[in-house]
């Protein structure tokens, strides 16, 4: 009975200690793509929206680099709504791609679409999921190089 008991504690604890490296290895880091801000800010209240309070109030890391930075204040200036990217930036983790990170992102998009390079590579630099309603970046998601 005590060898049973034992063998079953044993296997309690395995599976603890899987679901607890299992959740370790779960992602937590996101890069907002500018047209999920433009989603959130456009109208009142979307579920857009709802997602950027979510992430900002989770423990989540959010990341974004000069040009997304440059995007969302473009965009905040042009539709009059600061206060969301203030309390973005609060939260932002900024950082900027190597440009051996561009580089292995770079065959997946136009030339012309540099800031999507850019914030590919932020991801791949940053091992984060992209958040975005743009098919720019189907290529690279369908590459598996990037989680969008």
């Amino acid at each position: 009975m005590l060898n049973s008991l034992s063998t079953r504690r044993g296997s309690l604890q395995k599976e603890i200690e899987e679901e607890s490296n299992q959740l370790a290895r779960q992602k937590f880091r996101y890069l907002l793509d500018y047209t999920v801000f433009i989603a959130a800010v456009k109208r009142k209240w979307t579920k857009s929206t709802e997602l950027i309070y979510h992430l900002l109030d989770s423990p989540a890391e959010l990341f974004a680099n000069d040009l997304l930075i440059f995007e969302y204040e473009k965009y905040a200036r042009t539709l009059g709504t600061h206060e969301l990217l203030n309390y973005m930036k609060k939260s932002m983790i900024h950082l900027n791609p190597s440009q051996e990170e561009i580089d292995a992102c770079a065959p997946f998009f136009p030339e012309s679409e540099l800031s999507d390079i850019v914030h590919a590579a932020t991801c791949l630099y940053a091992d984060a999921i992209l958040i975005t309603n743009d098919n720019h970046f189907n290529k690279i998601k369908d590459s598996g190089l990037i989680e969008v």
